[in-house]
Parts: structure tokens; sequence; C-alpha cells
């Protein structure tokens, strides 16, 4: 069985999350966006709504491990 990884989560409209820790994720699915905190505890968005191909990440993106509870912000 494989597993599931679920991240911080929104459906409402222009919300963002207030509380995340560095390097945490969460995502608006409503409005295509994808949150994180950065070092000097920004939270950072990026607009993942248009049409997305791996081939933009690079080629350095080897592994991608992510320990992250489901909460709803």
């Amino acid at each position: 069985m494989p597993n599931v990884i679920k991240i911080k989560n929104s459906g409402t409209a222009n919300s963002a999350p207030t509380s995340l820790e560095v390097g945490e994720l969460a995502i608006n699915y409503a409005d295509g966006l994808l949150f994180y905190k950065d070092s000097s505890n920004t939270i950072v968005s990026f607009d993942i709504s248009g049409t997305f191909s791996t081939t933009q990440l690079g080629e350095d993106l080897n592994d991608f491990e992510v320990s992250l509870a489901m909460q709803t912000f």
C-alpha cells in the first residue's frame, strides 16, 4: 500500500496560511497557490494554477521527502 502525503490545505479563495514552520508546505487548491516558509520566516507563494511540467524543475530534483500532518488553515 503506498503512503499518502498530505499537507496543510484550504479550498477557500484568497486564503493564505498564517502559521507554517520553516520549510513546511501548504496549498490553496481554490486559487492554485502553493506556500512555504523560508529561512527568514517569510511565507512565500507560487502560482501553480497554470501548465506545469517536470522540465521546469531542472535536472537537480532527485529526491523529495515530506513529513507533514494534514491540517486546514
